[in-house]
């Protein structure tokens, strides 16, 4: 394996990560100037800009011909998501989930997972139309949370006190830099794992179900280990439900739209299954209290750590 396929993954890595959390800060700095609200600035533009990494990743990967990196960065992030960071945060707090994420993230999650296992995984593509689906349902799903969200927050935001100055040179700089990193960040990973996945003898697909999921995962690892020391681990539901809807619905439906993606015989099989199988573990389910405890972290840690060592033996 040469020296400099490994160098290009983590230097993609650190440009991936650094650039999205530069992205977001102005993005977000920029709305609060505007006054823009709360519920535009946490559904919409936190959402998009951590969700850059996975999309430049996938379009990438989709446009040089690198389907298996492509798809395999949408699904194996959506495991890491539950498995890795979800499970760990459970692990080291217990995790309360809010009815409304109980009753519309989660099960939203589920069907979006079951339409690729039902209807993508047979058709072998996910084809163009199978795009705007997704995209519909992700526009869908913008549109209720903001609503539900407006509804609770317009009389905090009327009442929010404190001012926030523009700095109309420093924020705009910081867009185009943190996506300027962002998209040499996803060239560089999809061409360091590409070459990886060769020197290894492992499929693409299992490079971009692994690492390259793990790598596109790491701003929501560590948005959870801080929510966890800062008292507030109860949000780490919240967000890892809505990562994988925007993974789901807006990248792979963004992606697919632009170039369809062929999906290969082993995601058919296996991945999206498991999949679907991770989307019903993020429910509470050995709780009647909303809660995610230490042992169903343990659970989803265990299962993950499984399904890693499962994948690589198939190949």
């Amino acid at each position: 394996m040469e020296p400099l396929s490994i160098v290009a993954v983590a230097v993609g890595l650190v440009l991936l990560v650094q650039g999205g959390d530069l992205l977001v800060a102005r993005c977000v700095h920029l709305a609060h100037c505007f006054r823009v609200p709360k519920a535009i600035v946490g559904a919409i533009i936190i959402g998009f800009g951590t969700s850059m990494p996975e999309l430049f990743v996938s379009l990438t990967a989709s446009l040089d011909g690198r389907p298996g990196i492509a798809l395999g960065n949408v699904v194996g992030s959506n495991i890491a998501n539950v498995g890795l960071i979800l499970g760990l945060g459970a692990a080291l707090a217990t995790l309360h989930v809010q009815r409304s994420i109980l009753r519309g993230d989660l099960p939203l999650g589920v069907l979006a997972a079951l339409f690729l296992l039902l209807w993508v995984g047979p058709q072998g593509v996910v084809s163009r139309v199978s795009g705007v689906v997704l995209l519909g349902a992700f526009s869908l799903y913008v549109l209720a949370h903001l609503r539900e969200t407006r509804r609770h927050q317009r009389d905090s935001e009327r009442n929010e006190e404190g001012e926030f100055e523009w700095h109309p040179i420093k924020d705009s700089l910081g867009i185009l830099f943190g996506l300027i990193a962002i998209v040499l960040g996803a060239n560089l990973l999809v061409g360091g794992a590409t070459q990886v996945a060769a020197a290894l003898g492992v499929s693409e697909a299992v490079i971009g179900l692994t690492m390259v999921a793990l790598g596109t995962s790491l701003p929501e690892l560590a948005a959870i280990i801080a929510a966890v020391r800062s008292n507030e681990a109860d949000l780490a539901v919240g967000n890892v439900a809505g990562s994988n809807l925007f993974n789901l619905l807006f990248v792979l439906g963004t992606t697919a739209v632009v170039q369809p993606v062929p999906v290969s015989e082993r995601l058919v099989d296996f991945d999206f299954g498991v999949l679907a199988v991770f989307a019903v573990l993020a429910f509470p389910i050995l709780s009647r209290t909303r809660r995610i405890g230490r042992l169903q972290g343990a659970v989803m840690l265990t299962a993950y750590v499984s399904y890693i060592g499962y994948s690589y033996y198939l190949g």
